[in-house]
């Protein structure tokens, strides 16, 4: 039997940054990018109004006492968002332009529409119009061809974490997909015959499928796909046929079967399909039985096998200390998966711990006035979900640690999906 630390660094070692494949943009939030997305087009593709108004010649203004007085110019055009004109602007003359319609040729600036004095601001071509703006500049009111970024300039690198905004800059250079590190498919398989669908009434001895709906939403809170293969009975051959058609995911996640029972049929017939084990228990309390391996695949990453234990609140604490860890690794969010991030808080009850390993105890915590504070809470062992459902972190006491009293600086991991920081 291995600690915690070793067991992971050896799914570190494991543990392969899956294969790079391309998605669509809309799909692609959060995903890392494996290729640089480099434009196709200047942004902007032209000279851009970015008023509505009238575009101008500067010149026509220079005389005019620095600015103040009005200039009476002919209207000669009328361009909007979409259109060109074919028209070459001439001294005296000006465009009714809309915004983010192109710069006629000649203009160098606009007016802004409420700068218009007299005529109308919605002149057509033919009439005149006088405009006056105190603040006039050339190239005032237009945004350069090129001035964002040129067409074969990187806009997004290799290694970005995608976000909304460059989903949107990935669609203007017109790149409809990229090649990025996609989802991880996590197949989910329950063990056991005393298990039924949730949505069943349990008869005697039966018990609802509480681990498989979980382990689905864990899944999805590490930003993977879970891919829920349903509940395994505890005969060999329906066994081993589930098992194998869940190895084809990048993690297989199997619960309950891996202990020492008569029933714990995981460990062999994972073995006899080909997976190797390298690990199977680990010194902590609850989650002593997990079983880890790997299976080789030719075309692609290996597929990661997470035996996990049967009973709930060791499913979960193993999913935290050891399964998002992998699924951070593998999605290429970090560089090496690590014990989930300890904190130290104020202890504001009493703990007893365990003389031969680990206890990770369900806890709440709170940021107090003077910093992180944890309180343990009732926990009748790995069934009871009630206690679980409660607690936003896990407090460890170590092993051969008779526990902690009220008062004491204690380890905390709080759960990334329960805990967040009021104080920040």
């Amino acid at each position: 039997m291995i600690d915690v630390a070793e067991a992971l660094l050896r799914i570190q070692r494991a543990a392969v940054v899956v294969q790079p494949r391309r998605v669509r943009i809309e799909d692609a939030v959060g995903l890392r990018l494996q290729e640089d997305v480099i434009s196709d087009t200047d942004s902007p593709p032209w000279h851009r109004s970015m008023m509505d108004g009238f575009a101008v010649i500067s010149k026509d203004f220079v005389h005019s006492s620095d600015c103040k007085q009005a200039v009476t110019l002919k209207v000669v055009a009328k361009v909007g968002a979409g259109e060109t004109t074919a028209i070459v602007l001439k001294r005296d003359q000006c465009v009714r332009i809309m915004t983010g319609a192109p710069m006629p040729a000649g203009a160098d600036a606009v007016i802004p529409i409420e700068r218009a004095v007299s005529g109308t601001s919605h002149a057509q071509a033919g009439e005149q119009v006088s405009v006056q703006d105190p603040h006039f500049r050339c190239g005032q009111h237009v945004s350069e061809k090129g001035s964002f970024f040129r067409a074969g300039q990187t806009v997004i690198h290799h290694g970005v974490e995608l976000e909304l905004v460059h989903i949107g800059l990935a669609a203007e250079v017109g790149a409809s997909h990229v090649v990025a590190i996609a989802p991880p498919r996590v197949s989910i398989i329950t063990t056991g015959n005393e298990l039924v669908p949730s949505s069943q009434v349990p008869a005697g001895g039966q018990i609802r499928n509480t681990n498989g709906p979980m382990l689905s939403a864990a899944v999805v809170s590490c930003g993977a796909e879970p891919i829920p293969m349903g509940i395994a009975s505890d005969h060999p051959e329906p066994l081993r046929a589930l098992i194998a058609q869940g190895l084809a995911a990048d993690i297989l996640l199997l619960s309950g079967g891996v202990s020492t029972g008569d029933y714990d049929l995981v460990p062999k017939t994972l073995e006899n399909l080909g997976v190797e084990c390298v690990f199977h228990k680990v010194c902590l309390k609850p989650g002593k039985p997990i079983w880890f391996g790997v299976l080789q695949r030719p075309a692609a990453s290996p597929t990661l096998v997470f035996g996990l234990p049967g009973n709930p609140v060791s499913t979960l604490v193993c999913f935290e200390l050891f399964v998002r860890p992998a699924l951070e690794k593998i999605s290429g969010k970090s560089l090496v998966p690590k014990d989930r991030d300890q904190q130290t808080a104020r202890l504001t009850n009493s703990v007893q711990g365990s003389l031969d390993r680990p206890v990770y105890h369900p806890c709440q915590l709170e940021v107090g006035k003077s910093g992180l504070l944890a309180k343990t809470l009732p926990w009748g062992g790995s069934a009871d979900l009630l206690a679980l459902s409660l607690a936003n972190g896990l407090l460890v006491v170590p092993k051969e640690c008779g526990g902690f009293v009220r008062g004491e600086v204690v380890q905390v991991i709080p759960l990334v999906s329960r805990f967040r920081d009021k104080s920040e």
